[in-house]
C-alpha cells in the first residue's frame, strides 16, 4: 500500500525556465541553443548539484567555457532567482494528498546556493506543507545514483515498497525503481496526477 509520495522539483512542481527566462531578458534566441548545452546541459552543471566542488568554482568554469558569450552568460547569472517558477496546481496537489493521509518528500537535484536562493524568494511555496526532504547537493549525492533514494528511506525511516516517485527524467524513475519504490514519469500534470490517482487507489 502507498503511503508515501516522494516528488522531484525541477520541472515538476516547478517550472525550470530557463527559456523564458532568456526570452524576459531579451537576449538572443539564438543563445538558446549554444546555453542548452553549454550551461544547463554542461558536465559541471551536475557538479553543481552534486556539491563536492566549491559553487563560485564550478560556475566561473561554466562562465569561462562561455568567454565568448559573458556579457549574456552574467545577465543570466544576475537573475537566476528567476529561473523557476512554482506551477498553479502544485500547492493543491500536496494539500490534496496530505488531507487524503499521505505523507508527501521531496527528492531532488538541486545546488544549495540555487535551493537556499529560491526558498527565500518565494519559488517553493510547498516547503512548510512537505514532510520531509533531500536535497543532492546537501548530502553529495546525485540521482539516478541509488545511494540517494536510500538515504532518503533511510533519512525518514520509509518503506520502499510504500513510496511512490515521480520525476521528468526515467533514468531517475529507473533508479527509484531499482530500490523497490514505484515510480511515475511526469510528462505532464494531468497524466502523471492519473497514474498516480490509479496507483494509490489500489
Amino acid at each position: 500500500m502507498i503511503k508515501n509520495i516522494v516528488f522531484d522539483v525541477g520541472n515538476v512542481l516547478v517550472s525550470f525556465r530557463w527559456r523564458e527566462l532568456m526570452d524576459d531578458l531579451g537576449i538572443s534566441k539564438d543563445y538558446k541553443k549554444v546555453f542548452e548545452k553549454s550551461i544547463f546541459g554542461n558536465p559541471f552543471w551536475v557538479e553543481l548539484d552534486r556539491g563536492v566542488l566549491d559553487e563560485k568554482d564550478v560556475i566561473a568554469k561554466i562562465r569561462e567555457e562561455n568567454s565568448a558569450y559573458n556579457k549574456e552568460f552574467d545577465l543570466l547569472w544576475e537573475n537566476v532567482d528567476k529561473l523557476v517558477e512554482p506551477y498553479d496546481y502544485t500547492v493543491k496537489m500536496i494539500d490534496t494528498l496530505k488531507e487524503r493521509g499521505f505523507r508527501v518528500y521531496l527528492l531532488s537535484n538541486y545546488p544549495v546556493s540555487l535551493f537556499e536562493l529560491h526558498t527565500r524568494c518565494g519559488r517553493f511555496p510547498f516547503l512548510d506543507k512537505i514532510d520531509g526532504k533531500v536535497v543532492s547537493a546537501y548530502v553529495k549525492l546525485v540521482k539516478p545514483d541509488r545511494k540517494i533514494y536510500e538515504y532518503l528511506l533511510n533519512q525518514y525511516d520509509l518503506k520502499a515498497q510504500e513510496c511512490v516517485f515521480l520525476d521528468d527524467r526515467l533514468e531517475n524513475i529507473e533508479g527509484a525503481r531499482k530500490v523497490g519504490m514505484k515510480g511515475i514519469l511526469f510528462e505532464s500534470y494531468e497524466q502523471a496526477w492519473a497514474e498516480l490517482e490509479e496507483m494509490i487507489s489500489e
